[in-house]
């Protein structure tokens, strides 16, 4: 029987590569490859063969995994020629040695139960890459250790990729993590899903059984509706911060399945860490809400523990956790003459430094009236000295800084609006105080109008046509009043809720006012708007409306309403003159057909086609936003009022086929279109059009790899899902969705597609509060997979074939193909062909069909015109479709 030195590399060098120390103890048939059934001569001429491929693998380079492993197997082999001597050549010999190794493999087999048992026993599960190490270690066949697994009543599964990081950046997923502790929840899953009583999955996505909950943006607004109704307290407001940490991580393509398993496997991680037992980390995964088995799964493939740590070490630890105080109190436990002992008192001393200059600092900031500096100092100093009591209840007694941009406004009602200071200081509420032509002094100075934890409120005590001050303070749990934010303010409300109604004939406008209101005056200008409330043509008018009937179809009329009030002593007061439009003509209709189409573009600007029916005499405006109107369609508006409605959309209106069509360049991102019909009644809002259009994705490719296809691509700004889409050649179509993050946690979008070609599609979306925005699709057609074929060139068997011109050509499909036309070249020299066409062509095969795992044997004559040394190489033609595996170097080089 021929040796097959290709096979034996495989079978028996390429497991002993790697390992540390000596050679395992194996099966010696094996280890020289003696069949049962050889006789002496065999068996001597196969010692012969295995000694010879050891002797040459190793003379190779030292740094050659195989070198290594031969003279290992030589030196054993000496030792084993010196006890032994001849015996080695004969059949008891190897029968013996064969039946002792039997016998030991089977102790080993048993011991290997035992150890797998004690060390698994508690998860009931073993991971495949660990039993592969245990072969590797032992010198044993993986499907031994295996079946030793199975004994050992274990599963053996394949690792869960654990994420190295949570998908968020740090501070978002730290915020997160704190806010999550105030609530008392381990992780997103019990914030989402408060109820939640049955078991879910996390290793494979989240997954409840025999439920439909989802870690989406639908759970997160859920909650967000939720909180926003609870009465406010520091668990709802740590519940809000956290939802809102979430929704922005949607926004910004996280997958909130992978969030969730990174937090679960962190707790379970610090667990292993501190040698806890695996079964009872189990236990704390099924605490935590995990089914029994993803439990199992997970625990397993978690990383192995850390050994203890220096006391040295432990201090620095301490320093970098930001927790100063304690790693003072470690200082102790270094002994004294420990070599970094100076060098850790140092750090010590520097970090307590810094701390006590970040107070003083804070000192100096509250005395300047900083209070935003003097919290930001303090804040620094509890962030290197976290465990330290005296900087938190310093902090929890700090005012904050005054509210800022304090607004007032006067119409239906004189209401305050302010933002909130920027601070870190957690359960703000406000105190709203008014005073008589000053702001008031302090908290307890003036009339209290209000105390809230909005930023608005609502003065119903306030005067028409008296000077106010008002002064509103910000305290927060410690109940230490901020200074004031302060305005004065002469409280003349204008009026409002102003309605035009225009036809051929008259218009007439009403209004609202305040009670208070003495009259309002009323003037008209036509064709341009008056530059004061004293320009134009005085209209009679009453405290509520007028009716213009002096008027001119088609003419733009402006009218200006100022409302008049008394003060304390009876003197005329003038509120802020309003303006209104209306320019007579037909009734306008609700636009009830407006219809968006959008014109494939690129980078962050996209064309749209809208178009809508168009009506007699009536102006149509097109205008977009980001969000939905407030108003129904056939709502009759101030046309002045339009223009306070998002962005008015640009272009020349063309009417063709009854259809008024304008074309225009929108900026990427979802928008609601709103046409607004403007006739004799005012502008009538007509029914909006919502439209998401997303940036696409640029630059696509597709890598096949055997049954798999890898996609890449430029992902736009802005956008953090893509969805791809699988179209087999004559078969089903498959959609997916990847995020961001796992894009390049990735490095790409891998898809199973097996061996047809097909289309891949790709669409970036954007998720925004109105739903889905969509890019124009991007395509690549894949072609299918490639037939492979490997080969060899081998010599005639037998010794008197040894110097035969010929040579046996032995091709083996690994895949089913066909070959148009097989060709055979030789090339003189050193230079291997690397084409067909580099080559002198000897043999030629053509129209071959070959199916999976189907060898052909063709004899192919040498050249007999070339010198040595010179190549044998085979090609198929044309190369499309077929790959092809050389042999080893030796087998083409003569």
């Amino acid at each position: 029987m021929a040796f097959d030195a290709a096979r034996y590399e495989r079978e028996v060098i390429g497991p002993l590569r790697g390992r540390r120390g000596g050679l395992p103890d194996m099966d010696p048939r094996v280890r020289y490859g003696i069949d049962a059934g050889m006789g002496q001569r065999e068996i001597e001429e196969q010692l012969r063969k295995v000694r010879a491929f050891w002797n040459q693998k190793a003379t190779g380079a030292a740094a050659h995994p195989a070198t290594k492993v031969c003279r290992q197997l030589l030196a054993a082999d000496d030792e084993q020629k010196r006890v032994v001597g001849g015996r080695m050549a004969t059949r008891e010999y190897w029968d013996e040695e064969s039946a002792a190794y039997a016998k030991r493999a089977k102790t080993a087999m048993t011991a290997l139960v035992d150890e797998l048992r004690t060390a698994y026993g508690g998860v009931g599960l073993v991971l495949r890459t660990r039993l592969s190490a245990i072969a590797n270690q032992k010198g044993i066949p993986l499907g031994e250790v295996e079946a030793a697994a199975g004994q050992a009543k274990l599963r053996v599964v394949d690792p869960v990729k654990l994420p190295a990081e949570s998908g968020l950046d740090r501070t978002a997923f730290k915020s997160l993590t704190d806010n999550l502790a105030v609530v008392g929840l381990p992780t997103i899953v019990q914030l989402l899903h408060p109820g939640l009583a049955r078991p879910f999955t996390l290793t494979g996505g989240f997954a409840v059984s025999g439920g439909s909950e989802r870690l989406d943006a639908a759970a997160v607004t859920a909650q967000i509706t939720a909180a926003e109704r609870a009465a406010d307290s520091p668990s709802v407001r740590a519940r809000k911060a956290a939802l809102g940490v979430l929704r922005t991580a949607l926004g910004q393509g996280s997958d909130l399945g992978q969030v969730a398993l990174f937090q679960v496997a962190e707790q379970l991680r610090l667990s292993r860490v501190d040698g806890v037992p695996d079964n009872i980390i189990v236990g704390n995964a099924v605490a935590l809400g995990m089914t029994k088995q993803d439990a199992d799964l997970l625990v397993s493939s978690l990383p192995a523990g850390t050994a203890p740590v220096s006391p040295a070490t432990r201090l620095r630890e301490l320093l970098a956790e930001g927790r100063l105080r304690t790693a003072q109190q470690q200082l102790a436990s270094i002994p004294a003459g420990d070599g970094e002992a100076d060098e850790l008192r140092r750090l010590l001393a520097d970090a307590d430094g810094k701390v006590v200059a970040l107070l003083a600092e804070a000192d100096r900031a509250l005395a300047g009236a900083a209070e935003a500096d003097a919290e930001r100092a303090l804040r620094q100093a509890l962030a290197l000295a976290t465990d330290d009591d005296e900087i938190t209840a310093r902090i929890r007694r700090l005012p904050p800084p005054p509210p800022r941009d304090l607004r007032v406004t006067t119409e239906a009602d004189t209401s305050l609006r302010w933002s909130p200071p920027l601070t870190g200081i957690g359960g703000l509420r406000y105190r709203v105080v008014r005073a008589l032509d000053r702001p008031p002094a302090s908290p307890q100075d003036g009339v209290l109008v209000g105390e809230t934890a909005e930023t608005t409120v609502v003065d119903p005590g306030a005067l028409v046509a008296r000077r106010f001050g008002y002064a509103v303070f910000a305290a927060g749990e410690a109940q230490v009043w901020s200074r004031a934010a302060e305005t004065t303010v002469t409280v003349i409300p204008p009026v409002r809720d102003v309605t035009v109604k225009a036809t051929q004939s008259q218009v007439v406008v009403s209004w609202q006012v305040h009670p208070a209101v003495v009259s309002v005056r009323v003037r008209r200008t036509s064709g341009r708007p008056p530059s004061s409330a004293t320009e134009g043509y005085p209209i009679k008018a009453s405290t509520a409306s007028f009716t213009d009937t002096d008027i001119t179809e088609r003419v733009e009329y402006y009218y200006s309403l100022v409302a008049v009030y008394h003060d304390e002593r009876l003197g005329e007061v003038a509120a802020e003159m309003v303006l209104v439009s209306a320019a007579p003509r037909l009734t306008a209709r609700a636009v009830e057909n407006l219809v968006v189409e959008p014109i494939e573009g690129s980078g962050a600007q996209h064309r749209v086609r809208i178009s809508w029916t168009p009506q007699p005499s009536v102006d149509v405006r097109i205008r977009r936003s980001d969000a939905v109107p407030s108003w129904q369609v056939g709502t009759e508006l101030p046309v002045t009022a339009v223009g306070a409605f998002g962005t008015e959309v640009a272009g020349a209106v063309v009417t063709t086929d009854n259809r008024c069509v304008l074309e225009t360049e929108v900026p990427a991102g979802f928008h609601v279109y709103v046409p607004f019909a403007i006739g004799g009644n005012g502008a009538v809002v007509g029914r909006h059009v919502a439209q998401g259009l997303a940036a696409p994705m640029r630059q696509l490719r597709a890598e096949r790899l055997g049954d798999r296809v890898v996609l890449s691509w430029v992902w736009p700004d802005g956008v953090g899902i893509a969805e791809v889409t699988w179209q087999a050649d004559g078969g089903a179509q498959q959609t997916t969705r990847i995020t961001r993050n796992q894009y390049f946690a990735e490095s790409g979008c891998r898809l199973d597609v097996g061996a047809v070609g097909g289309d891949v599609a790709v669409v970036a979306v954007t998720v925004g509060p109105l739903g889905e925005a969509r890019s124009p699709v991007l395509r690549q057609p894949v072609p299918g997979r490639t037939g492979r074929l490997a080969y060899t060139v081998e010599r005639l068997p037998g010794l008197r074939q040894r110097w035969s011109p010929q040579r046996v050509l032995r091709v083996t499909a690994e895949t089913a193909c066909h070959i148009d036309h097989l060709v055979v070249v030789a090339r003189q020299g050193q230079v291997m062909p690397l084409r067909a066409a580099q080559g002198e062509e000897i043999h030629r095969w053509s129209d071959l069909d070959l199916g999976t795992g189907e060898v052909r044997e063709f004899t192919i004559d040498l050249p007999a015109a070339f010198r040595r040394p010179y190549w044998i190489r085979c090609f198929v033609e044309p190369p499309q479709g077929v790959t092809l595996t050389d042999p080893p170097i030796d087998q083409l080089k003569v």
